[in-house]
């Protein structure tokens, strides 16, 4: 007898013991469930959040709501990278003036003191660096050749620069050039009347500042006859004198006097 009831306990404990594992397996799995279902939303959040549906592989739906909400995705990166490109284009763009604009005061200074050499390397420097010179640095770099009588160099940076089209040259550029030639002694007439010709293939028609510059230096040196054809030629091209004109011939009173009768002053 009581070997039957001690097994009948054994089982009976058994079966308790059982029953709570069991109880607590369903607990966990449950605990379990829970977890992986918040992990599943989270994801599906995040996957929304990004463009992307949850949903089987298979389904042409969920196919479709992918390809879409890849395609913004790409969109929007594509806008970003576009914005950040611009960006940093401008920034380039913005020191790429700053350096234009000090270079070019140096190359103004350089003028002044006449330094040919450094002038050039400032303009090449600009070349170097990926920056295009404007007119001003341009003419600036060969008014310094100019004044410092270097004028070999001033044509080949008249060649490199305007000829082969990096800059558009306007009269200034031109009167610069004449100016070197005309303070040559004798002046450079020749090269001159050269000038004079190549400014319409340039797109530059002269006006009455190129040729004060000419007249000027016939009444200096006394040159009627060289006076008189640089007066008929401004006649033929409809090139109208101005207020200096006159001023730039009053040492020689015949050369006035032809000028006011040619060109009607």
């Amino acid at each position: 007898a009581r070997s039957t009831r001690s097994s009948g306990g054994h089982k009976s404990r058994r079966r308790r013991r059982t029953s709570r594992e069991e109880t607590k397996r369903r607990t966990m799995s449950s605990f379990a469930c829970r977890a992986i279902a918040a992990r599943l939303v989270t994801a599906a959040t995040r996957r929304r959040g990004a463009g992307v549906s949850l949903g089987r592989r298979t389904s042409p739906p969920v196919a479709i709501s992918t390809s879409r909400g890849l395609a913004t995705t790409s969109r929007t990166a594509a806008a970003a990278d576009g914005d950040a490109a611009t960006k940093s284009e401008g920034a380039r763009s913005e020191d790429a003036q700053q350096t234009l604009a000090e270079v070019t005061k140096k190359l103004m200074d350089c003028r002044k003191r006449k330094a040919a050499a450094n002038a050039v390397d400032l303009l090449v420097g600009l070349g170097h660096a990926g920056i295009q010179p404007d007119l001003l640095a341009s003419t600036a770099c060969l008014g310094a050749c100019v004044a410092a009588g270097k004028m070999d160099l001033a044509l080949k940076v008249f060649e490199e620069v305007f000829d082969k089209g990096v800059v558009k040259p306007d009269e200034v550029v031109f009167t610069e050039l004449i100016r070197g030639h005309l303070r040559a002694d004798p002046p450079a007439w020749a090269r001159i009347t050269g000038l004079l010709n190549r400014m319409p293939e340039h797109g530059v028609n002269p006006t009455a500042l190129t040729y004060n510059l000419l007249l000027a230096r016939c009444a200096d040196d006394n040159e009627l006859e060289r006076a008189e054809a640089l007066v008929d030629r401004m006649a033929d091209d409809g090139i109208e004198p101005d207020g200096r004109t006159l001023d730039a011939v009053k040492k020689r009173r015949s050369i006035r006097s032809y000028a006011k009768k040619v060109l009607t002053l």
